[in-house]
């Protein structure tokens, strides 16, 4: 797997991850499996030393804690100086977190073994936040020298349109987790592998070849299974406790089959883990109607959604900052609670001037209809405005340009403007 965009340097004990210049994190003492679900995430270490980095994670046999207090029966506690997270229905403690130093340098504590550091993708998404860079849930490609952005809530699409374009011979930016630059101009990813599901293996002949025959195999038996459970006609039947622990074991058993593929084995070389320009954001948003539907929208409407969709990436962060703020009443941290404002902010100065475009579409689609649809999208700035008659007039762009800053303005005095 390409994995040059995360620079890894290796010291007795210690395993760093340098993401693109912008964030850096140092693994302290990782054993084997803590170091393979690091790569995981985020792709491989750093073959340059760095020097200090922004979030360091110490990993540990054992957290003991003395005088440790308990906040109901959820995963938060604390103690005189710290806060901890508990394993989910039990009362040990997985890992120390510095609610109050996240967006700047600190040290996460955590027990090894766990499979993966809590909390780490939201807190390295505030730090870069805090570097000018937002963290958007998204898959990017270049199309034809067009870099394009494909943002979505969870299961609407992006990864099948990534997989999609790889057919036509687009190049891999990133996949769930993209960068974007405060001016807009520069997107960066995550080279790490990509997560197949039985859809993407039916409808995409050149994803099927990169899938193992066991996969394959496992994939058809759910299919089976799922076009069996489909032809039940019988209200009684499928309301039935039985039916729905079926249906419910067999999405468990497809989850938990999913293959995990390299980027290269789909893009082969064509990979961009330097970056690449940002020249169109498509935002995914699934509707019942069989239909593919397109069309633009305003950059501060898609600022204002991206915004939430960040916000709510970090929601499981926020909810024990919560917890953090009543254990600490006199201890906060600013950034994490005007993280709503900042990334607003941010985007709208990023997206202005883009060509932004809310796509309407089935969850799943077969990419083919989607294409279809985009594609005279994705064509070079200059030629798509010329088919639609010339440039912006420039009383568009200044009206967008001091509507901007007065969004900016009103954003900084407290709360998220409505910009239309």
């Amino acid at each position: 797997m390409d994995n040059s965009n995360l620079g890894a340097s290796e010291r007795p004990g210690k395993i760093d991850f340098d993401i693109h210049g912008v964030v850096s994190i140092r693994l302290i003492d990782p054993s084997p499996s803590d170091l393979g679900a690091a790569c995981k995430l985020l792709g491989s270490p750093s073959k340059l030393l760095l020097t200090s980095p922004d979030i360091t994670v110490r990993f540990v046999d054992n957290l003991p804690v003395r005088g440790i207090r308990f906040l109901g029966t959820g995963q938060d506690a604390f103690t005189d100086d710290g806060f901890f997270l508990l394993q989910e229905g039990t009362r040990r403690v997985q890992a120390r977190i510095p609610f109050e130093g996240i967006g700047g340098p600190c040290e996460i504590v955590c027990k090894s073994g766990l499979g993966s550091v809590p909390l780490l993708i939201p807190i390295i998404s505030l730090t870069a936040g805090n570097r000018g860079r937002i963290p958007l849930h998204a898959s990017a490609v270049v199309h034809h020298d067009v870099g394009i952005v494909m943002a979505g809530w969870a299961h609407c699409g992006k990864t099948a349109a990534l997989l999609g374009f790889a057919s036509m011979g687009a190049e891999y930016v990133g996949e769930e987790w993209v960068l974007l630059s405060s001016n807009g101009k520069k997107m960066h990813g995550l080279v790490r592998p990509l997560e197949i599901s039985r859809w993407h293996v039916a409808s995409l002949p050149h994803v099927r070849d990169a899938v193992n025959l066991r996969n394959r195999c496992a994939f058809h038996g759910i299919g089976l299974l799922d076009g069996l459970q489909k032809m039940v006609s019988s209200e009684r039947i499928r309301t039935s406790f039985a039916f729905r622990s079926l249906q419910r074991a067999s999405g468990a058993l497809e989850e938990r089959l999913r293959p995990a593929v390299a980027p290269s084995a789909i893009f082969q070389d064509r990979i961009r883990s330097a970056g690449a320009q940002v020249n169109k954001i498509f935002l995914f948003v699934n509707h019942e109607d069989h239909r593919i539907e397109v069309e633009p929208i305003n950059p501060f409407e898609m600022a204002r959604r991206l915004a939430s969709l960040v916000q709510h990436e970090l929601m499981p962060l926020l909810r024990h900052y919560a917890a953090y703020r009543f254990a600490f009443p006199n201890q906060r941290n600013e950034f994490i609670e005007n993280t709503a404002e900042y990334s607003f902010e941010i985007l709208a100065r990023a997206l202005n001037g883009k060509e932004n475009y809310i796509v309407r579409l089935p969850y799943p689609h077969m990419f083919s209809e989607l294409y279809q649809k985009i594609q005279p999208l994705c064509k070079p700035t200059t030629a798509a405005a010329a088919e639609r008659g010339g440039v912006e007039p420039r009383r568009l762009k200044e009206a967008r340009t001091e509507q901007l800053s007065t969004c900016a303005a009103t954003s900084t005095e407290g709360g998220l403007p409505e910009c239309k």
